[in-house]
């Protein structure tokens, strides 16, 4: 009910901006768009929300390789993509069965901030997973904007924004902190302005894949 209102704005704002032809009413235009943009992605997180509050999710083998690759490729449509260096770093030999929405819902918000917030001159984002016998650890780090230090232990709040730039729902690390920790894992944060961030999740492994 709430999706099909939105999906019915971002279609008329997307045919405006290709028929409207007057500078001001294309900036009214692009700042309506940016808003619904916005909403759509408040109502998305919201969605996953509640999935990650279902209890009969399903685990399954997870293949960080290809969720890593999906990930990155739902990137695309952003304006800053094709200039990212992507670094990818995954044990190949990992089993590991987990519910896979939190799985997703963890690389997907990671991947996306750095996406989203990397530095205009030769920005990167590298992808870290390993196994030891007890842990998978997931680490993602890049060198674009960082967080400055006074956001750092509020960014998993929700709806908390560390920037009044972003156009972000407030809802994607939340979400991340919220998977994190149906796992029973740890998240740590190094970040400074301007140098990048670095996100390491911890995930046990369950004891019946201790062999």
């Amino acid at each position: 009910d709430l999706k099909g209102p939105i999906s019915s704005l971002l279609g008329l704002a997307y045919l405006a901006k290709l028929e409207v032809k007057d500078p001001q009413a294309m900036e009214y235009i692009e700042k309506q768009y940016r808003q619904v943009v916005r909403l759509n992605d408040i109502i998305t997180g919201l969605i996953n929300l509640t999935k990650l509050n279902h209890t009969g999710l399903k685990k399954e083998t997870i293949d960080f390789c290809k969720m890593v690759d999906d990930c990155i490729q739902s990137f695309t449509g952003f304006q800053n993509f094709k200039n990212i260096s992507f670094k990818k770093n995954i044990d190949t030999s990992i089993d590991f069965r987990a519910e896979f929405v939190l799985i997703n819902a963890i690389l997907q918000n990671l991947i996306e901030n750095a996406i989203k917030y990397a530095r205009n001159d030769e920005p990167y984002v590298s992808i870290n997973i390993s196994k030891t016998d007890n842990h998978v650890t997931i680490q993602i780090a890049d060198n674009g904007q960082g967080i400055a230090e006074e956001h750092q232990s509020k960014i998993f709040q929700i709806f908390y924004r560390a920037t009044s730039d972003s156009d972000g729902s407030g809802l994607g690390l939340y979400i991340l902190k919220r998977s994190v920790d149906i796992l029973k894992g740890a998240i740590h944060v190094k970040s400074s302005e301007n140098a990048g961030s670095v996100f390491t999740v911890t995930l046990p492994v369950p004891e019946e894949e201790n062999f």
